[in-house]
């Protein structure tokens, strides 16, 4: 959401996610990016204009370094008048629902996700 990496959970987060850490996130931007400006909205939708998005569904873990990024992200697209629901899991780490064969919770995600699809598409 954010190239730029300017959330703080990128700092306060980066002890317990094991899989994201600032350096990657800096260095997978800059590869992606090569020159162009870090908060270019085609890059970074956190900077665009939401206006007109379709329902959105999110889900993030309070455990991985890209909770604020989410949460900003949901914030900008609400106030831009897009439907919204941000899903916050507790002590869940980036791409929990990866671990669904495992991981109750990452299950549950998953179902969750499929429920709004169906949802948003009848």
């Amino acid at each position: 959401m954010d190239l730029a990496v300017t959330g703080d959970s990128v700092k306060t987060k980066a002890e317990i996610d094991p899989l994201v850490t600032r350096e990657n996130l800096e260095f997978c931007a800059k590869t992606y990016l090569g020159d162009e400006d870090n908060k270019n909205p085609l890059a970074s939708p956190l900077y665009a204009d939401l206006q007109g998005l379709p329902p959105l569904y999110i889900q993030v873990g309070t455990s991985e370094l890209l909770l604020d990024d989410s949460v900003r992200f949901a914030d900008r697209a609400k106030a831009a008048g897009v439907e919204v629901t941000l899903d916050i899991w507790d002590d869940m780490i980036h791409m929990f629902q990866v671990f669904a064969f495992f991981a109750l919770e990452g299950q549950e995600a998953i179902n969750k996700i499929g429920a709004f699809i169906q949802k948003s598409l009848h």
